[in-house]
């Protein structure tokens, strides 16, 4: 249309002057000249069609002063003023709609530009037709996108068929290994996994809800079968009701889970590196625990031996010594039970845990060491705490770790002054188990430091002892922190929730 805009105007003008200053209609012809003006700005900028204008009005006063003189008659007049105040609006209504034409322009330009050139996949979406049927249902008496799904199990999938693909940016085409626009929509529900449907269940909900924005993570596949882990953002805008324009948004997180399950892995070696460790600085208390009822299976077993070699020999007593050695041999079972949980890579198992239980389990194997660094134990436990939900060997890490550190922090403090205190009591979200010493305690500029990887007060320590207990305090949805006791010495204090089915 440009194109010819121009000559278009210049005929235009050329015969409104000539119908204007060739009859003698009492009319304001030269009002027409606005058409001009419009069409002048398909093919020139500001100050052509300013330019243009004034020609307009110039070509208005020469048509007026050929066909009228001096002659002043107020109807001539008017119509003149008529036409010379249109044209004058007309040029302000063109130069502001040519700049707001402009500024649109450049949006939509700066749009397309990000629209192909950003690093996200983003496909424009029309969902009008799935909100079509949405209403439909909501028509026939459903209330809810679950009461939908429930009596229709493929509704999922027919709602998939319902979003049309108007179109998808560059990234798009790369992220999912498509070559074009065409391929990619026919291809496109078939790319949707069954797993993904419940999150496609939940968007449905969003849309019936009304909402503006959806977010969720799910899994998609490219075109050539590889599985992508995906976080996706729908955007609804409010003011299409319709939803016949939706933006959605998709990220390819998949190297990023990979490197989050590599890290995952990779704590989950260093717990059990840890614990091995930890067992390695306890061989003494656990040879000791394991030691004492193996003594005892001997003890018993060569008092039932002597009991049988007598003339008259002592069943009853023979018995009973052979009932000492199952319950010694039992008692080293059960720490060697123990010994093997804590050494073992096993996956976790969240169970429901006692931790009065689970402290007085742990005790058993450094009781050995509280005994030999001479350190005095006062353990309070609270009664009627419940049980919290995690898994068991995790937490006994936690403990033995907290445990260890806090005898090895009182090893330079005189034999009378180590005193080891391990208290439970409830907390406003569960539970609190709190180990203190009475050891140097630490300083206050550590103390933000105390969990970091690597960083450690003991001249041999790794320092990975703390952040591997925070790790799994964390995991199982407590908090681990640690305080300057005011009588010297340092308190270290986690809180876990308490289950609530097992309350």
């Amino acid at each position: 249309m440009s194109r010819y805009s121009p000559v278009a105007a210049i005929l235009l003008a050329a015969a409104i002057f000539l119908f204007d200053t060739l009859t003698q209609f009492d009319v304001a012809i030269a009002v027409l000249y606005v058409a001009v003006v419009l069409l002048s700005v398909n093919f020139t900028g500001r100050r052509g069609t300013l330019a243009v204008a004034a020609i307009c009005i110039g070509l208005t006063l020469l048509s007026f002063g050929v066909t009228h003189g001096t002659d002043m008659s107020s109807g001539p007049v008017a119509r003149c003023l008529v036409s010379l105040a249109a044209i004058a609006i007309t040029t302000g209504l063109a130069l502001r709609l040519a700049a707001t034409i402009a500024i649109t322009g450049e949006s939509e330009r700066r749009y397309r530009t990000i629209f192909r050139a950003t690093g996200v996949a983003i496909l424009e979406m029309d969902f009008s037709a799935l909100k079509a049927r949405l209403e439909a249902r909501r028509s026939d008496g459903l209330g809810s996108i679950e009461e939908i799904a429930s009596r229709d199990p493929g509704f999922v999938r027919e709602a998939l068929g319902l979003m049309k693909l108007v179109n998808a940016n560059d990234t798009t085409f790369s992220t999912f290994r498509v070559p074009d626009l065409d391929i990619f929509r026919a291809r496109l529900p078939s790319l949707i996994p069954r797993e993904m449907e419940p999150s496609i269940l939940l968007l449905l909900d969003a849309i019936w809800q009304g909402r503006s924005h959806f977010e969720a993570e799910g899994i998609m596949d490219a075109i050539d079968g590889k599985r992508l882990n995906i976080l996706y953002t729908v955007a609804m805008p409010t003011d299409r009701k319709a939803l016949d324009l939706v933006l959605v948004s998709i990220m390819d997180v998949t190297a990023r889970r990979e490197a989050e399950n590599g890290l995952h892995q990779a704590q989950k070696e260093l717990a059990h590196v840890s614990r091995v460790a930890t067992l390695g600085e306890l061989t003494v208390s656990i040879a000791h625990e394991v030691n004492q009822p193996l003594a005892g299976v001997v003890t018993n077993g060569e008092a039932g031996l002597r009991w049988l070699k007598r003339p008259e020999p002592d069943l009853g007593e023979v018995t009973a010594s052979i009932e000492r050695m199952i319950a010694d041999a039992r008692r080293a079972s059960e720490v060697i039970k123990r010994l093997r949980a804590l050494s073992s890579k096993a996956t976790p198992q969240p169970t429901l845990v006692d931790i009065n239980d689970l402290v007085q389990d742990t005790l058993t194997l450094v009781q050995r060491e509280i005994a030999s660094q001479h350190v005095a134990l006062r353990l309070s436990l609270a009664d009627g705490l419940g049980r919290i939900s995690g898994d068991r060997v995790q937490l006994q890490q936690v403990i033995i770790n907290l445990i260890v550190n806090a005898i090895q922090a009182m090893g330079a403090m005189p034999v009378g002054a180590r005193q080891l205190a391990i208290l439970s009591r409830a907390s406003e979200d569960g539970i609190a188990l709190e180990i203190a010493d009475s050891g140097p305690g630490f300083a206050p500029a550590d103390e933000a430091r105390l969990f970091a990887a690597f960083f450690t007060t003991k001249p041999e320590g790794m320092g990975m002892g703390l952040s591997i207990c925070r790790s799994i305090v964390e995991a199982h949805g407590g908090r681990l922190r640690a305080s300057a006791r005011p009588s010297g010495g340092a308190s270290f204090e986690f809180h876990l929730p308490a289950d609530k089915e097992a309350a």
